[in-house]
């Protein structure tokens, strides 16, 4: 299996301490738990403690189908487990906490709980990580029709060498750090942000995967100008040639009507510039819709709109939405980035 052959190169880009006690949160089904046993052997090889924990979504709609309602509640020491690790891995054969398609819809706020309840137990780790395999369940929660394509693409992005790309990531952040200003330059727009008393974070392969970016929440009501997005894909739909406008950091203007109509009526923060990220995994060399790997294209930056508490920023929304594009020219304190 193409995946079980990624996992050896996937392993070194994480970095944890010897002795550590490692969950690895595997959401897959039982003919694919190889895939979890050489995730944890190479954890063990790095001198760390690898716990396997599954999720399949086979086995979670039979427990809460027939388990009696009166049992499905957990007590708090069953989740006080998850505490005692140092870290946490997602290994996602689908995307979660999505259940099965067939559980049973009555059963859904028990499930629900469990699951917050579960993330809010593993949520303050200094290290977690998130790796999303190219299998057919993640390609169509991306909306990505074209499988061969997506896993191509995606096998490519996990096969970079890491070593070079934790020089590159964190070089671009060291001169980054510190940083106020930002200004972005599309064909004959330019869009402006202030960064001050924020900071750049890395992805770097101890993060998200496929990896390969620095990111930062600008200043929430800093915003200001135009941007243009050669092509987006946004809930399933696919806008090209977007004209962005943004005063005191909110979207104001967009030459899609119906993109601009979508936005205001999930959240009215939705329409926040909430992020700005800069690619640098140099095995991304297309753009192909799916926004977690394009983002990390090398030559590209990208900017969000929604949530960005998750990153040092004070927006809370209910989504993110990124948008890639290749600038003419970034520039940070003046200095030119891209």
């Amino acid at each position: 299996m193409i995946i079980k052959e990624l996992i050896p190169n996937i392993a070194s880009g994480f970095e944890f301490e010897v002795g550590s006690v490692v969950l690895l949160q595997f959401w897959g089904e039982n003919e694919d738990l190889d895939v979890l046993d050489n995730f944890a052997l190479e954890i063990a090889k790095k001198g760390s403690i690898p716990i396997k924990w599954q999720y399949s979504r086979e086995f979670l709609k039979a427990y809460f189908e027939e388990t009696p309602e009166k049992y499905l509640s957990f007590p708090d020491k069953y989740f006080s487990m998850f505490k005692l690790c140092d870290a946490v891995i997602d290994i996602c054969m689908y995307t979660p906490p999505k259940p099965h398609p067939d559980f049973p819809k009555d059963k859904i706020p028990f499930y629900r709980d469990y699951m917050i309840n579960l993330m809010n137990s593993v949520r303050d780790k200094e290290i977690f990580i998130q790796v999303k395999l190219p299998t057919k369940c993640n390609a169509e929660a991306s909306g990505i029709m074209d499988f061969n394509s997506y896993e191509v693409a995606v096998i490519k992005a996990m096969s970079v060498n890491y070593n070079e790309l934790k020089t590159r990531t964190r070089e671009l952040h060291k001169t980054l750090e510190g940083s106020k200003t930002v200004e972005i330059q599309t064909k004959d727009k330019v869009l402006f942000m202030s960064v001050d008393n924020r900071s750049w974070f890395k992805d770097d392969g101890n993060g998200d995967l496929p990896a390969g970016e620095v990111y930062i929440a600008p200043i929430e009501d800093s915003a200001y100008g135009q941007i243009h997005i050669p092509f987006a894909f946004v809930n399933g739909v696919e806008y090209k040639d977007l004209d962005m406008s943004f005063e005191k950091g909110r979207l104001v203007e967009c030459s899609s009507h119906q993109l601009l109509e979508m936005l205001r009526s999930i959240h009215p923060d939705s329409m926040v510039l909430a992020e700005l990220g800069i690619g640098l995994n140099d095995k991304v060399t297309e753009l192909i819709g799916y926004a977690t790997l394009d983002e990390k294209c090398l030559g590209t930056a990208h900017i969000a709109l929604g949530m960005n508490t998750m990153f040092g920023g004070k927006n809370s929304c209910p989504v993110h939405f990124d948008f890639v594009f290749t600038p003419s020219n970034l520039f940070v304190d003046g200095k030119k980035i891209i």
